[in-house]
């Protein structure tokens, strides 16, 4: 075995090939949140999707770009929205979360957070407007009828201004 990234291994054909040797990639704060995230609900992501989400785009191999182009992009409103949760819990930490994706080399895991961000943002920009479930029904028509009267003093008679005699 060769200190380089290849390592030499023998098939069972007798056949020598070469497999790219990984060095470890350290989980990243927001894989680590989001994998604990998973685990809260009972969801389970595959370990191998997991691994995945730290490796630097760069460093790719063909396998890991079919598996992120097959497997982690479909999903990755999914996993962005168990991130929200996350975020919200933490309270929106907005600032922290922009100088963590400042540290990261570009990634899966750092797509996702800044995808977090970008809909934080949007969300943020909206403007408010209120539950349609929550508003009564606006069919032209008041919801309760008001029933009025008029109080008279039956000691006074007063005069109404249409009830004046002009003349």
């Amino acid at each position: 075995m060769r200190r380089d990234n290849t390592m030499e291994a023998n098939q069972p054909g007798g056949e020598t090939r070469q497999t790219t040797v990984r060095r470890r990639v350290f989980r990243s704060f927001f894989t680590k949140k989001l994998e604990r995230r998973l685990e809260e609900k009972g969801l389970e992501a595959p370990q191998q999707l997991l691994n995945l989400m730290d490796v630097p785009f760069e460093e790719f191999t063909p396998e890991d770009k079919e598996l992120y182009e097959s497997k982690i992009k479909p999903l990755a409103f999914v996993f962005a929205e168990h991130l929200m949760e996350v975020y919200e819990i933490m309270g929106r930490p907005r600032r922290g979360w922009e100088e963590m994706l400042e540290r990261l080399q570009p990634s899966p895991i750092k797509v996702l957070a800044a995808l977090v961000l970008h809909e934080d943002e949007k969300a943020q920009n909206m403007p408010d407007e209120p539950d349609p479930l929550e508003e009564p029904p606006d069919n032209g028509r008041r919801a309760e009828k008001i029933s009025v009267r008029v109080y008279r003093d039956k000691g006074t008679s007063r005069e109404r201004w249409w009830e004046k005699k002009i003349f």
